[in-house]
């Protein structure tokens, strides 16, 4: 019997260090940056150093990652889409009417002016899982309010981990999928998230505008 005990205690302790693993290991994984594709470059050399910065290694890009980790492994492939995205986002941060740069005259705004083309950079450096949440995010800010798309936002990572628990306990995972089913987005990050693709959909929606008017 005492050896039993002393196994269960092994066992539970074993257990606590995987949790405890697993949740540095979120923490890590987040901040993995990816070079971008091609076609999304021309926004990298546009967007202002503060939003980059985000982009690349604060709390935009590692809500990105998140996102991305979470709805990976069930995403279909669609390059394609992405390319002609990335063209388009592109063709648009090299727009000076759609897409202004700040000057000095902006004083402390400077870093603010123009398109917040933060998401879609971070989504571009942090793999595929992570430009289809961008996307997505572009297509809820089209229909719903900010703050019914945050709700949205909330309900999806919840459902999203308690799928993947379910499948825990199902079959034999991956790591990636042990990790992904323990990510924790918290409400204002997610809202930061759908502000910056909410301004995407507007400067392509004026885009849009503007190119008819030219044309008629």
């Amino acid at each position: 019997m005492a050896s039993i005990g002393r196994i269960a205690v092994a066992a539970a302790a074993g257990n606590q260090e995987t949790t405890f693993t697993l949740a540095n290991f979120n923490l890590d994984f987040s901040l993995i940056k990816m070079d971008a594709p091609v076609e999304y470059h021309p926004l990298g050399t546009s967007i202002s150093s503060k939003r980059k910065l985000d982009a690349e290694d604060g709390k935009t890009h590692a809500t990105a990652r998140r996102l991305g980790a979470l709805f990976a492994d069930d995403l279909p492939p669609i390059p394609n889409l992405f390319r002609a995205y990335g063209l388009r986002v592109s063709q648009i941060a090299e727009s000076p009417k759609l897409n202004p740069r700040g000057t000095d005259r902006d004083g402390p705004l400077a870093d603010y002016v123009g398109a917040d083309g933060t998401s879609i950079w971070a989504a571009a450096t942090s793999g595929r899982g992570a430009m289809a949440a961008h996307l997505l995010a572009c297509l809820l800010a089209r229909v719903w309010s900010p703050s019914q798309a945050t709700s949205i936002w909330s309900e999806l990572v919840s459902e999203r981990r308690a799928v993947l628990e379910r499948r825990m306990q199902e079959q034999t995972c991956h790591v990636n999928v042990l990790a992904a089913s323990r990510i924790e987005i918290a409400r204002d990050k997610l809202a930061e998230w759908d502000a910056s693709a909410r301004s995407v959909s507007v400067r392509g929606s004026m885009s849009s505008k503007i190119n008819y008017l030219l044309e008629r």
